[in-house]
């Protein structure tokens, strides 16, 4: 970025547990919030009516909604459950997740081990932040 902060418009926050319009100041250097006051120029990011949030981080999962990353039948059966782990994963707060594999034989590995590499091209998919 080209500024020593950004500034976030046109976005939703929430306060005292209700949705309300704001904007934010963002540190370029440290990525905190800083006060809203005294910034001239910096970059400014259009969130268009988007909701800013924290996001929850799963740090060990072997699996959700009976998908397990050791039940691996084909590559294309196996990225389209992991994607749909993955959207659930965000309708419940989670925007990033490792998925953790057993101790499974060395084949069962090599197999499953190729699938969940990190993504980080913003889809719902995002397991290394």
């Amino acid at each position: 970025m080209s500024g020593w902060f950004t500034t976030l418009v046109d976005c939703r926050l929430c306060k005292d547990g209700e949705l309300i319009q704001e904007y934010l100041v963002i540190s370029d250097e440290t990525g905190k919030i800083l006060n809203r006051t005294g910034y001239i120029g910096g970059e400014i990011a259009d969130l268009n009516d988007g909701i800013v949030a924290p996001g929850f981080l799963e740090l060990h999962t072997n699996g959700v909604n009976g998908f397990h990353y050791t039940h691996f039948e084909n590559e294309v059966g196996y990225a389209q459950k992991l994607e749909k782990a993955a959207q659930y994963y965000v309708t419940q707060g989670v925007t990033g997740f490792w998925a953790t594999i057993p101790t499974v034989s060395a084949d069962e590995f090599q197999k499953v081990s190729e699938d969940p590499a990190p993504r980080s091209d913003g889809r719902a998919i995002d397991i290394d932040p």
